[in-house]
């Protein structure tokens, strides 16, 4: 095996490490929601929920091409003529649940902006609301991507072992980056932004102690959506080395072979980010986590009495 084989196998290595525990950290949340919190009406688990459940099939998603790729680099090609339109839907689907993931966040700064601007109608902060918006956020971003599927501009490359759309597609791939992050990113900075303003021009000094308790819940919702805008920025950071290697070939007309390879690690690095992140700013999951793990803790660092066993007597 040559040396450029073993970059390709290590760098795939890696991609499907951090898919595959992205993966079962997520099931191990979606267990604990359903043990812990399937009784509770609680919109913010709802939501992190529904951010793990789309997380989770696209690590699924991600898994699978990146084990097809890992096989092909290795001698062990998995894609033939029989199964290219799973291929090809598999290309799809992984744009497809990673746009899910990137407007759930978008979901989430709504429910905040609702809980500030909108405050009393109760319908905009209700759990009925939020449980119907879901299956429609899920429906519009699998059809707001689906022009890549009806343009035919998901293909096998044979280079990857693997479909999806190429970076040569210039069109499709511009495409795909705003929808997939220009969209999400345009919400959470109009919202961060409408409620800088929002803020500011509240009266604080002549309040009662429910407008002060309001104006704190306010501070607190408004820090969650600078939290996720930043998130988000982070995300596109961590693909800055994907859009370079693009631009490398605008401008030389020359894709870099490791371009896919790149581009893929990133969006798994992207994803171990994100379950952490929603760990973190998810009170309630947080607070979860911290007692099972306290409760293991202590049950391991349980004093078992030991049985003492008496030891006779010699006697002369």
């Amino acid at each position: 095996m040559d040396s450029w084989r073993i970059i390709n196998v290590v760098l795939n290595g890696i991609t499907l490490f951090n898919s595959i525990m992205t993966g079962l950290i997520c099931i191990f949340i979606i267990i604990i929601i359903i043990i812990y919190h399937r009784q509770n009406q609680s919109i913010p688990i709802l939501l992190a929920g529904h951010t793990c459940f789309s997380m989770l099939l696209s690590s699924i998603v991600l898994t699978s091409m990146t084990i097809s790729s890992l096989c092909g680099f290795i001698g062990i090609e998995l894609e033939n003529s029989s199964n290219r339109i799973w291929c090809i839907y598999r290309g799809f689907f992984i744009h497809g649940f990673l746009c899910i993931v990137y407007d759930s966040y978008a979901l989430q700064s709504i429910f905040r902006f609702c809980r500030v601007v909108f405050y009393r109608r109760k319908l905009f902060h209700s759990f009925k609301l939020y449980c119907i918006l879901i299956p429609i956020d899920i429906i519009f971003a699998l059809i707001s991507i689906s022009p890549v599927l009806y343009f035919h501009d998901v293909i096998y490359l044979s280079s990857e072992y693997y479909c999806q759309t190429p970076f040569t597609n210039l069109g499709a791939m511009l495409y795909i980056a705003a929808r997939l992050y220009g969209f999400p990113l345009f919400i959470l900075f109009f919202l961060y932004s409408y409620l800088i303003k929002y803020l500011k021009n509240l009266n604080l000094s002549l309040i009662t102690f429910d407008a002060r308790r309001r104006a704190l819940n306010n501070t607190r919702d408004f820090i969650m959506i600078k939290r996720l805008l930043i998130q988000l920025i982070l995300l596109i950071l961590l693909g800055l080395p994907s859009v370079i290697l693009l631009f490398i070939f605008i401008i030389t007309s020359h894709l870099p072979s490791i371009t896919y390879r790149i581009g893929w690690l990133c969006v798994s690095f992207s994803s171990f980010f994100l379950i952490f992140m929603l760990i973190k700013y998810t009170s309630p999951l947080r607070d979860t986590i911290k007692q099972l793990i306290k409760k293991m803790s202590c049950q391991k660092h349980r004093i078992v009495p030991q049985q003492t066993t008496q030891i006779p007597m010699r006697t002369n």
